[in-house]
């Protein structure tokens, strides 16, 4: 279990370095959107552990074993070079000023990966339930991956996705506090990083 609340850890980073930037810019997160981004964020966890398990039942042990590494120290990787992924993103034909809502909108979706306060649309500095969705599923985007990497039983599954989702909900109210005593400026991201690469050796 401790391997799982490492990787909820570093999967809920995430949020905390988006709470950190909306408190930076003085948007606010209602109660209500820290509930659907926290929940989406939970279960998408839970869709990918779910696949994961599927996996694990019709795969060789020993290729899985590979698999889960080659995962979770990709993501380890990426989240390392995160500030210069973001950057690719934001200077190429990834962004537009132009915003199309729709629930696929992947265009949208990398938008808000590259500066999370791009899910405040129209600009109010209040994030809506509308635009916590779409924050939820960028936010999400390493949770997809990382779950494949996981071999986890149903009870624990499920008790894998509370914790995700009161985690979150805990690092958007912390956000605040941190704010005020200037932890944004430490780089998130590489401590994400350093977790997922300590995880994926863990696996072999």
């Amino acid at each position: 279990m401790g391997t799982f609340l490492s990787l909820i850890l570093a999967l809920s980073l995430d949020t905390f370095m988006a709470a950190l930037s909306y408190e930076t810019s003085k948007i606010k997160i209602p109660l209500i959107s820290n509930f659907i981004i926290s929940f989406i964020c939970a279960f998408v966890l839970m869709v990918s552990l779910i696949f994961g398990n599927i996996l694990n039942s019709i795969m060789p042990g020993f290729i899985l074993k590979y698999l889960s590494f080659i995962i979770l120290m990709s993501i380890g990787l990426f989240k390392i070079f995160d500030n210069r992924i973001k950057k690719f993103i934001k200077t190429h034909n990834f962004t537009s000023k132009k915003i199309n809502f729709s629930f696929c909108n992947l265009k949208f979706i990398l938008q808000i990966y590259a500066d999370y306060e791009k899910a405040d649309a129209d600009n109010s500095k209040r994030l809506s339930c509308f635009e916590a969705v779409f924050l939820a599923l960028a936010l999400s985007l390493d949770s997809l991956g990382a779950g494949l990497a996981f071999n986890a039983s149903s009870v624990h599954i499920i008790q894998i996705s509370i914790i995700c989702f009161f985690v979150n909900i805990l690092f958007i109210l912390l956000a605040k506090l941190f704010n005020k005593i200037n932890v944004i400026k430490i780089d998130w991201s590489l401590v994400g990083g350093f977790v997922f690469i300590g995880i994926a050796l863990s696996r072999i």
